[in-house]
């Protein structure tokens, strides 16, 4: 797959794309991934809750 002329060049996504980083890219890779999972991972506020059942 190429790219049309005037478009960057596709950059591979996921697992793929930690292989081919440089060291500091992928460092930052590493703990952009471990900041997202902790955010999943974080509960939800009931106050918040509360705000978000007032909508319905």
């Amino acid at each position: 797959m190429s790219s049309e002329p005037g478009m960057p060049p596709k950059k591979p996504s996921g697992k793929d794309a930690e292989k081919k980083l440089p060291g500091k890219g992928q460092e930052i890779n590493v703990a952009l991934r471990r900041a997202y999972d902790s955010a999943v991972d974080e509960t939800i506020p009931q106050s918040l809750l509360d705000l978000l059942s007032k909508l319905d």
